[in-house]
């Protein structure tokens, strides 16, 4: 049977009708309203920032054709137990000649091209310079140009460049006319011959891609591995044959070439496991997080929401008296329920704008696709699922409860609520416990996280970071020699150390957790030793004389580097603990005689007269890995970084040292300039961001759950409020009456409490890759977190029972 049109017409004024009575009814309870849609603005922005990054980093496609073909390719030290290493071109042409799996394999150098534009200092861009079919292989199409071609990627065959979308923007406003335009990148005129997509994070994002072609050196080198590769798995196979294929091919190197293959071996990852899986785990967890600050959000307005009823619950019994059916009561509630949400879902959608704008701008470097978070469509309509979502959770049981009120008790009470009574507390007990125990969960995990925090920063870097700025720069020409580079560094250290400010000037080629460190891994031989026991790889530096002393590495045995220890004199090398401990065990290391080549430099015999203390090189994380160090009057090397100890904070100095650079040599690029307090605490960024945001997701929990329990205890004295009256009249002590009240709230949270620590310690164990030192059942982070709850329920409690003491007998 069709409704006639004026029933369809008379049901939508009705909604309109509720509607507006709906918003009248918060107009008329500001702090009510107030309360319930910020705490729904709080819950569902949260919500909506977290989804927001959740989609667009780790729910979007990655921008690669046959994504799940596209691997990454790594080399692995089977003796140091390194799953990852860089990968060296001579392995890497012979991975191409024998692996099987693979339709094709590519390579990636991280380089570095100098823009020079008039009247401007030089910009050092960072740059990929990629062998032949490296797109192909990753699946990438440009969206302007083309890719490079066969011929390019022979010496002198074209000077040729493909820009990034983000570079392409920045620097040509997004021009398409950028093609055929050339740019000067080393003071040679480079042609643009494509732009890429936006969002490429592999290797990892850079302005700047080249051609790539192999000098005579790279084609037998297998021991510098500080290479990028990818390979494209054949239709017919899979990532474990793949991996099968790649542990033959490394075998066979190990057979052919002993003195640098004998423990390196081949690990396949997927390339979407290499991009997103370091950054998924932490994000599911504060997308998991905000999902349980939702739900007490809810649950707060949901006890709210019951609290307003179970006061109209009169005027809800009169128009049940005067014929109200059920269905209308229920959409007199559900209209203000609606209200009440699309209100909290437009504060909540403003409070997701800004909390993207602040997701974006302290993401850590290493979350890939930050760039690309934005409110967009996929998330305008999560948000608004939420909001449907919270209107269901936290309007359902009030519009059942009261849609059927009890006329008779109603009548008899003159509308007075007497209904409300211990149903309607026993529903909002049982919110508040949830409440309790959810933000418990999210305290004990944020409490694991700073406690693991504080042990990442308790470990010893092995130098001291304060007061330490440094300059990085390249300062090798084509026709320089090493003895003509030495000058040129003795002229800049010189001319900084003459800085106001500066209290003295060392040289390295690899400053610990520089961003771009000139650090290769060499095969070191000692002397008297078969290959079979001495051939390991070690890290390799180049220090001037006063580099430890600068930087804070103590001496431990032997002597530093001197001024004598130069070109022409015999060639010297100090090492640290670690590789003092692995290689000598208990020999005396001093007096040694090995065999290493450093920094491109022949293989040359070389004695040990130092032991120094461990550095970490690159995170905390990590041990430090052996090392040794050559002097620097020995190299000459090209690629080196100034490392000025400052009187003062060194981010001050750091604009004198770049414009002292440009005075000396006005051509010269700077790489890298900053404090090396900044760059280990960058290393920290991405631990120090989810425990910020944890923390603050869990710190409104907290905030909510004690507002839930100030709230259950008021209305519970509210209904009270005759009994406690008979007590005080009867002889009720102030403190008995208090502790009466006080002991509800307690009986509450220890209910909430003990469910809080049994889900901490099932949902805790997902956050095992995210610990330091700490293991996710930690008693100490479990019992204080729990006693502070408690503690904050009393006191939640201890207002609404006061006043409850304080109540007059006779009213």
């Amino acid at each position: 049977m069709v409704m006639p049109a004026t029933g369809r017409f008379g049901q939508l004024q009705e909604i309109v009708q509720d509607v507006v009575y709906g918003f009248r009814q918060l107009r008329n309870r500001p702090v009510y309203a107030g309360v319930a849609i910020l705490t729904l603005a709080v819950g569902i922005g949260a919500t909506t920032a977290v989804f927001s990054a959740a989609d667009h980093v780790l729910l979007r496609p990655l921008p690669y054709s046959d994504a799940e073909r596209v691997v990454t390719l790594w080399e692995t030290d089977v003796a140091g137990g390194d799953l990852k290493k860089g990968v060296s071109p001579g392995n890497f042409l012979e991975w191409q000649e024998r692996a099987t799996a693979f339709g094709g394999m590519a390579l990636a150098q991280p380089y570095g091209l100098d823009l020079t534009t008039q009247g401007e200092p030089p910009v050092s861009l960072g740059t990929w310079l990629v062998t032949e079919g490296f797109f192909e292989v990753l699946g990438v199409t440009p969206v302007l140009g083309r890719t490079f071609r066969p011929e390019e990627h022979i010496r002198g065959g074209g000077q040729v460049v493909i820009l990034s979308h983000d570079f392409w923007q920045q620097r040509f406003g997004g021009d398409p006319a950028v093609i055929g335009t050339s740019i000067s990148l080393d003071l040679t005129p480079r042609t643009v011959v494509g732009v890429l997509p936006r969002g490429i994070e592999y290797p990892r994002p850079n302005p700047i891609w080249a051609p790539m072609w192999f000098s005579p050196h790279q084609l037998t080198d297998r021991s510098s591995g500080y290479m990028d590769a990818v390979g494209r798995l054949r239709p017919d196979r899979t990532v474990e044959e793949a991996q099968a294929d790649m542990a033959r091919v490394a075998s066979s190197l190990g057979e052919d070439f002993p003195a640098t293959n004998r423990n390196i071996g081949v690990n396949v990852i997927p390339i979407e496991k290499h991009v997103l899986g370091p950054v998924r785990p932490a994000l599911l967890v504060l997308l998991g997080a905000v999902g349980f600050l939702l739900l007490i959000a809810s649950a707060n307005v949901a006890s709210l929401q019951l609290a307003r009823s179970a006061a109209r619950e009169g005027e809800l019994g009169v128009r049940a008296a005067l014929g109200a059916g059920r269905s209308r009561l229920v959409r007199l509630i559900a209209a203000e329920t609606a209200v009440l949400a699309a209100l909290g879902g437009v504060a909540g959608l403003a409070v997701s704008i800004v909390g993207v704008k602040l997701f974006s701008a302290l993401a850590p470097p290493e979350l890939p696709r930050a760039a690309t978070i934005a409110i967009d469509g996929r998330v305008l309509a999560f948000s608004v699922a939420v909001t449907v979502l919270c209107a269901f959770l936290f309007g359902l049981v009030p519009a059942l409860r009261f849609s059927r009120p009890d006329l008779n008790s109603v009548l008899r009470a003159s509308g007075r609520s007497t209904t409300a009574g211990k149903s309607h507390l026993r529903f909002r007990s049982a919110l508040v416990i949830t409440e309790i125990s959810v933000a418990l969960l999210l305290m004990i995990s944020a409490g694991l996280l700073g406690r693991s925090f504080l042990r990442l920063l308790d470990n010893d870097l092995g130098f001291v970071s304060e007061n330490i700025a440094s300059v990085q720069m390249f300062i090798q020409r084509n026709d320089q020699s090493a003895e003509e580079r030495l000058v040129k560094a003795r002229e800049f250290k010189e001319s900084f150390a003459s800085l106001p400010g500066v209290d003295e000037v060392a040289v390295t080629t690899a400053l610990p957790f520089l961003p771009s460190r000139i650090d290769r891994e060499l095969p070191l031989i000692i002397e008297g030793r078969s290959e079979e026991t001495s051939v390991r790889r070690v890290h390799t530096n180049v220090v001037s004389p006063n580099y430890f002393e600068v930087v804070g590495v103590p001496l431990l045995r032997g002597r530093s580097f001197t001024e004598l220890d130069e070109m022409n004199a015999p060639r010297v090398v100090i090492i640290n603990r670690a590789l003092a401990r692995q290689f000598f065990r208990d020999d005396d290391p001093l007096g040694q005689r090995v065999m290493i080549g450093v920094l491109g430099q022949p293989a040359a015999t070389r004695m040990i007269v130092g032991v120094v203390e461990n550095v970490r090189l690159t995170s905390l994380l990590e041990d430090p890995p052996p090392e040794l160090y050559a002097p620097y009057a020995q190299s000459g090397a090209g690629s080196i970084t100034f490392v000025v100890r400052t009187q003062g904070p060194p981010a001050a100095i750091l604009p004198s040292l770049n414009n002292e650079t440009w005075r000396v040599d006005p051509t010269q690029v700077i790489y890298h300039a900053g404090t090396l307090e900044s760059m280990v605490a960058d290393t920290l960024a991405g631990r120090k961001f989810n425990l910020v945001l944890l923390l603050s997701f869990s710190l409104i929990a907290f905030a909510l759950a004690a507002i839930g329990i100030y709230g259950l205890i008021s209305f519970s004295v509210s209904q009270r409020t005759t009994e406690i009256g008979v007590r005080i009249a009867l002889g009720a002590r102030r403190e008995q009456v208090i502790r009466l009240i006080v002991g509800q709230a307690m009986r509450l949270s220890l209910v909430g409490v003990i469910l809080g620590i049994v889900g901490a310690g099932l949902l805790t164990r997902f956050m095992q890759h995210m610990l330091y030192d700490v293991t996710p059942t930690d008693p100490a982070v479990f019992l204080q977190i729990s006693a502070a709850m408690v503690v904050v329920a009393m006191l939640a409690a201890y207002l609404p029972a006061r006043r409850a003491a304080s109540s007059d007998p006779v009213t």
